[in-house]
């Protein structure tokens, strides 16, 4: 008797082949048998008349890793989403190894985030002590890598220095990490050299992992920064991917054409480049990350404080954002005040939904001087999202075959009211859903070929051989959906509204989502690479 057998459903594989009609069978976590009718017994059946069947969606962009310290995470908002696996460490910011930088939102005490987090050995050991809701897989995130040896600030590593960092990776690589990331707008990543990041490369590399990296600027400096990623790339032999590729500023609209074009070119010369993209118009950042880095070279907690106390500080700061774009892009620039909306505020939860514009307003206070009050008050943990990017640019990188899909968002815990207005951004939600249902309504591609690309596509490419496809003797992570009605129904002002189109979701054999709705079922596990 099978575990699970899914009757009458049409098959989109993973492969990008055509699609079939066929009955699958589960057993033991697995796929046990695909075929066009199956009656044998199982103590579960669905009906998917009508509907898709597919391998479970992997999102390929997420934080998860910074609250999986949180026993409430149940990740239902991916789930929900079709997503049954997530890759996280992104933007160069896994939670190990610890260097001094600490999130008193992650769910745990400082000393014990410390303890978990003191190695990748530890960390890889607790992720697998505990229970997910979709599977994970890390990257080694550089910016922990670059603390660790060097602290919070600038400098250029010495060998002695460069030989920890290889280190660090090379043990990141030996646990199982995907590759390594790097969020160089981010401190202390931002502080990175290109020599630098090309030797943690090499070692990354000699173990068959990717880069993938959150690029210096997506504005006016979007080629300049990417050629950086290309020479780590051509330097260390290491597959590049671009993560969360976008154009940012209106007055760049159409540059993507120009990327693409590009970007091919050095495919068609035998680069290994992907990309992947969540498809909302809205980028979301921390607020203190779109201050200069150079005004938090003692870390963020120092660094805030003493924008606090000095006005004259305040101005330069400021005065760097609008005139020293060439040196750092800062998304305030980008946005403007008005086009900085308040997502997360760690303790003035009141400020949600507000932009910086609208707050200063309110205070009384000069806009900068309202985002440093803003960090202030909620000890530098705010998040913001960024109204900066182009409609027309998101389709056109959306239709590429070389970009995957990602929602450059965590997990959420317990299940939130739908109607909450404000705190959140959609792509928390809503990023494959969404993304399906562009490729459906601009007509991009065929099915098959938009469900390959966020399932085995992203498996090929960051080598998880046991996900991606729906294949007999593959993990039973399986989507089961109606493409017609595929409908993203969160917003900026309510991000937390569920999808429509999505019937159930299974995770390693377990019903995780039935009917559009998390069972409470926490059946991920940490996926290793090449595992």
């Amino acid at each position: 008797m099978y575990d699970l057998l899914i009757k009458n459903g049409t098959v989109v594989d993973g492969t990008g082949a055509p699609r079939f009609k066929a009955d699958v069978a589960v057993e033991g976590g697995l796929i046990a048998r695909i075929a066009p009718v199956i009656n044998e017994p199982a103590k579960r059946i669905l009906d998917a008349k009508g509907l898709i069947v597919s391998p479970g969606f992997i999102d390929t962009h997420t934080h998860s890793d910074m609250i999986l310290f949180n026993p409430k995470t149940t990740g239902y908002n991916h789930l929900e989403d079709g997503a049954t696996t997530e890759l996280a460490g992104q933007c160069g910011s896994l939670s190990a190894p610890y260097y001094g930088e600490y999130n008193p939102t992650c769910g745990v005490s400082k000393e014990e985030f410390a303890r978990i987090c003191e190695s990748y050995t530890s960390f890889f050991r607790y992720a697998e002590s505990i229970p997910h809701g979709p599977n994970q897989a890390y990257f080694a995130g550089q910016g922990p890598i670059r603390g660790k040896v060097m602290g919070f600030g600038e400098g250029t590593p010495n060998e002695a220095q460069l030989q920890q960092m290889r280190d660090l990776m090379q043990e990141a690589m030996e646990c199982g990490a995907l590759g390594f990331s790097t969020g160089l707008v981010y401190t202390p990543s931002v502080f990175a050299g290109t020599e630098e990041l090309i030797e943690i490369a090499k070692v990354a590399h000699k173990y068959g992992g990717v880069y993938t990296t959150h690029i210096r600027g997506e504005g006016n400096q979007l080629k300049e920064s990417i050629e950086e990623a290309l020479v780590i790339g051509r330097a260390s032999g290491i597959p590049v991917n671009i993560s969360h590729i976008k154009v940012i500023g209106h007055h760049n609209e159409g540059k993507s054409q120009e990327i693409i074009e590009w970007l091919d070119e050095n495919r068609k010369a035998g680069m290994t480049i992907w990309a992947d993209q969540y498809p909302f118009t809205g980028g979301s950042a921390p607020l203190i990350a779109q201050i200069p880095p150079k005004y938090l070279t003692e870390g963020k907690e120092i660094g805030l404080r003493k924008l606090v106390e000095s006005a004259e500080l305040r101005q330069k700061a400021e005065w760097s954002i609008f005139n020293e774009i060439d040196e750092f892009e800062s998304n305030i620039f980008s946005a403007g005040y008005e086009g900085c909306l308040i997502a997360g505020a760690y303790k003035t939860q009141e400020h949600l939904g507000k932009t910086i514009a609208q707050l200063a307003e309110e205070w009384g206070k000069a806009p900068f001087d309202t985002v440093v009050e803003l960090l202030a008050q909620n000890e530098g943990i705010v998040q913001g999202i960024y109204f900066a990017q182009n409609q027309s640019d998101l389709l056109n990188f959306l239709a590429q075959p070389w970009v995957m899909g990602g929602s450059d968002w965590s997990d959420y815990a317990d299940i939130i009211d739908p109607e909450t207005h404000a705190g959140g951004h959609p792509r928390a939600m809503a990023t494959l859903v969404h993304r399906l249902e562009l490729v459906r309504d601009n007509g991009i591609e065929s099915l098959e070929s938009a469900v390959h690309r966020i399932t085995g596509l992203p498996a090929k490419v960051y080598d998880l051989p046991s996900i991606g496809l729906l294949k007999e003797g593959m993990a039973a992570d399986i989507t089961v959906f109606d493409y017609a009605a595929l409908k993203c129904n969160a917003d900026y002002d309510y991000p937390y509204r569920r999808n429509e189109g999505i019937h159930y979701v299974i995770v390693n054999g377990g019903i995780a989502v039935e009917n559009g709705r998390f069972t409470g079922l926490k059946n991920g596990r940490v996926l290793r690479k090449g595992k």
